[in-house]
């Protein structure tokens, strides 16, 4: 990434946001539609006992296309903070790791090896669920209603609120144990499958 070289910036980070944001943007592309048809079929019983097709039809004739779309802002702001600080903070949380351990003496043993990449990975899920919290609060309350209303009406309903951007983070804490768990196994499992077919682990 010489290209993204610039003074007094780390390039390798800001390489990886830009992976990020690139693998981010186009989830949220492909999740979007699905997203709006799954939170409406568990939020609203009209939609509950149809199958997905059947369901996606009537989104579409009640309230058009734009139904299967309007929560793309909020997915962007759910996805994009998701994948980039997932991914970032692995990478570098692992490689910083392995540096000060070097710099103190330690040896890389493979006990080392298994315990860098699992307290990086619980350590990066947790920034990743705090990070995307917001998008995904306002994802979920965009699609579970009928109407005009899109993300910048929900996210003023909430600011102007009595918690304020405290708000934003309401059901926080349930979705810690989701996220943690989702994000740690499937880091944990990354790094080793890298090691496994002689691929150097993440930071070293």
């Amino acid at each position: 990434a010489a290209f993204l070289s610039l003074p007094g910036l780390n390039s390798k980070v800001i390489s990886l946001t830009l992976c990020g944001l690139i693998a981010g943007t186009a989830a949220s592309l492909m999740l979007s539609p699905m997203e709006a048809l799954r939170i409406r079929m568990v939020s609203d019983s009209e939609y509950a006992g149809k199958g997905s097709i059947d369901a996606m039809l009537l989104m579409v004739r009640r309230e058009g296309l734009s139904s299967i779309s309007k929560g793309m802002p909020a997915m962007l702001l759910k996805q994009v903070p998701y994948t980039i600080t997932k991914n970032c903070s692995f990478d570098m949380l692992t490689m910083s790791a392995y540096r000060i351990l070097r710099e103190m003496g330690y040896a890389l043993t493979a006990n080392v090896k298994i315990a860098v990449p699992l307290l990086s990975a619980v350590a990066a899920a947790i920034l990743s669920c705090i990070s995307s919290h917001p998008g995904d609060m306002l994802l979920s309350l965009v699609n579970a209603h009928e109407g005009p209303k899109r993300t910048r009406d929900f996210a003023k309903e909430i600011l102007h609120g009595d918690g304020g951007a405290r708000g934003f983070l309401v059901g926080i804490k349930p979705r810690f144990l989701h996220v943690i768990l989702i994000v740690t196994v499937q880091l944990t499992i990354y790094d080793f499958a890298k090691r496994l077919v002689g691929i150097a682990a993440t930071g070293l």
